[in-house]
């Protein structure tokens, strides 16, 4: 697989199961239907930048299915934007992706994965400066 970065995402944010907030990580949702992304697309933490309203934010970005805490099999990406607060739901939004970080995995409870999600974040910031 060859992924060719910058790609940009594009979708309508919607309500996921909001477990990012419980751990101080929200987080905007896109689901990815085009078929044709989706084949080239590598699961895992992406370095990111998120326009909304066309303005550009500095963000994380997991793609892929949760396989942690999500059974549907459904693909989404999932951003966590730094410096922003406001509801966006229901709001298009663009999503693209700078540098792949790492791949996505399941993770044994949902305090280990919030351990890594920390860490995703600390290693973004570190990205973005």
């Amino acid at each position: 697989m060859d992924l060719k970065l910058p790609l940009t995402l594009k979708g309508k944010v919607t309500h996921g199961n909001k477990l990012g907030s419980t751990v101080d990580i929200p987080t905007a949702n896109i689901p990815i239907e085009d078929k044709e992304v989706l084949q080239d697309l590598q699961y895992g933490v992406y370095f990111s930048e998120v326009f909304i309203d066309g303005k550009p934010y500095k963000a994380v970005t997991n793609v892929g299915i949760k396989p942690t805490v999500n059974n549907t099999g459904s693909v989404n990406a999932e951003s966590f934007i730094f410096d922003f607060t406001g509801d966006i739901y229901e709001k298009n939004i663009e999503v693209t992706l700078l540098k792949f970080s790492r791949p996505e995995r399941k993770f044994s409870s949902f305090e280990e994965l919030s351990f890594q999600m920390k860490q995703d974040l600390e290693n973004a910031k570190a990205y973005h400066k």
